[in-house]
């Protein structure tokens, strides 16, 4: 007998079409649900960026918005912090004017090929005629505490045909300005490699004095140049660098309530009143000899005769010790009297005598902080210098 087969399923009717069309609706919906919840969205600047663009653009120090079309390949720069700006940058080889008072050619490269920017190394006095003449891509200049006017002049003169840019290249807590040149060179890579060194150790300092209490805090004092004489000297509130050494270190400013950035006249009768729990007297060049008289003996990177450097600063840390301004205060008292070389706050070297000064004023704290290393590691892997600090001058005294 013959089989009688079910009646076929006609797949082109009006129900069947309807149910389909909603099926795939649903599926549809379904995946784009899906993608929207777990892919990334893209920004409104990636959007409107368009291909093959190759403009980068920052935010200075001073709040200005600063675009390049592409990122510099010739840079002009004044103030020796900015110098090592761009050495921690990756930059150096795009240098074609630079800070005139620059003397040390085994850390920057090449420097009696490149042509000063600068009038007697000062560094908002710029020869506008060799920047003209060399035309480089960007300016990069110290944001300098409050020289706002000075900087706006050179802009005006200079922009739109060179930019120019303020990066705080003197804060000690942070590399910001490092990582925003990185990106003005396209050179990202080397910047933010150094940022995340700098950031490590700042970050384990900060670990162990956010939580001091402010009487754990001592009350410091620096002398700005003195060496132990009576030109006393300090960096008032707009000196935020040293404020931030400070504050990192665990420590309080005693001039923090001082108008200015870089203190002369100071007035010793202020000076008496003040309760002063540690002194960190910085060094220049040779004693008793102002800034800028020529190379230091004892100490820094170029010390002539290292030898006696310890000698030479135990010398003048006497002299500090027995001025009669220091000489009851609790910081001599104590021996809590301590010297560095300059430039371990007045650089982006600055988190490295930030090192120094959290170990000086919380030595129970940071028994385990070796600001020597950290100083060499700088210098060999991230400036590319051959300085071996066991055969260099003083940098910090007694450590």
């Amino acid at each position: 007998m013959k089989r009688l087969l079910n009646k076929p399923f006609i797949r082109n009717t009006t129900k069947y079409k309807s149910k389909r069309i909603t099926g795939i609706i649903s599926v549809l919906v379904c995946f784009l649900t899906f993608i929207t919840l777990t892919c990334p969205l893209v920004s409104s600047t990636d959007m409107e960026k368009p291909t093959g663009d190759t403009s980068v653009t920052i935010i200075d120090d001073w709040g200005r918005t600063v675009t390049l079309d592409k990122p510099a390949e010739r840079i002009a720069f004044s103030h020796t912090a900015t110098a090592d700006g761009i050495l921690l940058a990756g930059g150096w080889d795009k240098v074609v004017g630079r800070e005139g008072s620059l003397t040390d050619p085994d850390t920057y490269p090449n420097l009696d090929s490149i042509p000063a920017i600068d009038v007697n190394g000062q560094c908002f006095d710029l020869d506008f005629e060799k920047i003209t003449e060399i035309h480089p891509d960007l300016v990069i200049l110290q944001k300098y505490y409050s020289q706002k006017e000075g900087f706006d002049e050179i802009a005006s003169k200079l922009e739109p045909d060179i930019p120019v840019i303020g990066l705080d290249f003197l804060d000690p807590e942070s590399a910001e300005s490092i990582k925003k040149l990185g990106i003005l060179l396209g050179t990202s890579d080397v910047a933010d490699e150094y940022v995340n060194f700098h950031d490590d150790v700042i970050k384990k300092i900060k670990e162990k004095t956010q939580g001091l209490s402010d009487d754990e805090k001592p009350n410091v004092f620096i002398d700005g140049g003195g060496m132990g004489t009576e030109q006393i000297s300090t960096y008032g509130k707009e000196a935020s660098f040293w404020e931030k050494m400070c504050e990192v270190a665990g420590g309080k400013n005693v001039a923090s309530s001082l108008s200015g950035d870089y203190v002369t006249s100071l007035d010793m009768e202020w000076l008496l009143e003040q309760d002063i729990d540690s002194i960190m007297a910085q060094a220049y060049y040779e004693k008793g000899k102002p800034s800028g008289s020529g190379e230091s003996k004892s100490f820094g990177y170029k010390a002539s005769d290292p030898s006696h450097a310890e000698e030479e600063a135990e010398s003048i840390l006497n002299d500090v010790k027995n001025l009669d301004v220091y000489s009851n205060t609790d910081a001599v008292k104590n021996n809590n009297v301590h010297l560095q070389y300059w430039e371990l706050a007045c650089t982006p070297k600055a988190f490295i005598g930030t090192a120094y000064l959290a170990k000086w004023l919380h030595p129970d704290l940071f028994t385990d902080l070796d600001p020597e290393q950290i100083h060499q590691e700088y210098l060999t892997k991230y400036l590319g210098t051959n300085y071996d600090l066991k055969n260099l001058g003083i940098f910090a005294y007694p450590c």
